[in-house]
């Protein structure tokens, strides 16, 4: 099974592939709301080149490669790049810097496939959150087989690996493998930068279950002190709880949190939050707004924080509850998680 130092090779020769030579094809940014600013464009998230943007417009010349990899941009102050497909033909990307969700990508027809998946997601989620009669659970397993569907179907649609990497949180270790390994069916030699990635996810998710051994992490908390899991667990049971201040599910689970602590801290229990924030000034407001009176801890790197990178976090909130340095449960909610620390103290 391909491991960590394959996504770098890929990287390499995803790199490898393109030429400083002619030919080269144009990808025109056309953003409002962003005039003066630097974009970046990336690829395997490296940076290729910059421009600054000037009467909503930046133009990169880029060289032709013979793969069909995903290209993005990113602007000072987005939480993740944007991505898109090329097919190494003149486009365009338009629409608003203060609303990256929106932004249309022209001339690409394999972006366009991709943006047809999107819609049909998008318009499934509307629609399952507009039927009060959908239990919760059931509609967010109708959006993982909406995925896994596409998937299957297109094993050697660089839109499919994409897919799988983007929703790869919906989807379990075992789920995941399968999906991979059909791919390969229909082509052994196949090769894509968001193909590695996934496989490189599953293995880090796989050593990250129940029953593993814990993977240790020093962080600061907000006084800069230095919060070592491993000696900050010790003869505790520990509740590892990841998330944000921008993220309104995390929000909204912490009062289950909080009830838990306030219950069951005096038998032995504790909480170790490890936020995604990146403005210290938010990260402290929700954690006194919110009450959240326990240890917190934060490198400030936003999805790139590198705590939640070792225990594979694709989306928060998420939790490992850990005891004599093993993850005994994962992702534990309201009357889940009380349930597991009463058995567990």
């Amino acid at each position: 099974m391909k491991n960590k130092a394959l996504l770098w090779v890929a990287i390499a020769l995803v790199m490898a592939a393109c030429t400083d030579k002619e030919p080269q094809f144009k990808i025109n940014v056309n953003l409002a709301n962003a005039d003066g600013q630097t974009v970046y464009l990336q690829k395997a998230g490296q940076v290729l080149d910059s421009a600054v943007i000037q009467n909503w417009d930046a133009v990169f010349n880029t060289p032709v490669c013979n793969d069909n990899e995903m290209y993005a941009i990113m602007l000072k102050g987005w939480r993740r790049p944007f991505p898109f497909f090329t097919d190494h033909k003149d486009m365009t990307i338009e629409g608003d810097a203060q609303n990256p969700n929106a932004i249309m990508v022209k001339g690409s027809e394999t972006q366009a496939r991709l943006d047809a998946f999107t819609k049909s997601y998008n318009e499934l989620e509307e629609k399952l959150e507009a039927d009060s009669t959908v239990n919760p659970a059931d509609g967010e397993e109708m959006l993982k087989m909406h995925c896994f569907d596409y998937i299957w179907e297109n094993p050697k649609d660089p839109v499919a690996h994409y897919v799988m990497y983007r929703y790869k949180w919906a989807f379990g270790p075992c789920e995941l493998r399968t999906m991979i390994d059909n791919i390969y069916h229909a082509d052994s030699t196949i090769t894509s930068t968001n193909l590695t990635m996934a496989e490189e996810y599953v293995e880090k998710l796989e050593r990250v279950q129940a029953g593993q051994p814990i993977i240790d992490f020093t962080q600061n908390d907000p006084d800069g002190n230095p919060v070592t899991l491993s000696q900050f667990a010790e003869g505790k049971l520990l509740l590892v709880d990841f998330w944000a201040s921008w993220c309104p599910d995390c929000r909204k689970e912490n009062p289950n949190v909080v009830a838990a602590y306030q219950k069951y801290h005096e038998q032995g229990f504790d909480v170790l939050g490890v936020s995604f924030d990146t403005n210290k000034e938010a990260w402290l407001a929700a954690i006194e707004k919110d009450g959240l009176t326990w240890t917190h801890v934060s490198d400030l790197q936003g999805w790139n924080n590198a705590a939640g990178a070792l225990y594979s976090i694709a989306f928060i909130p998420q939790n490992a509850l850990i005891k004599d340095g093993v993850i005994v449960a994962r992702n534990l909610e309201g009357e889940e998680l009380m349930k597991e620390i009463e058995a567990q103290l």
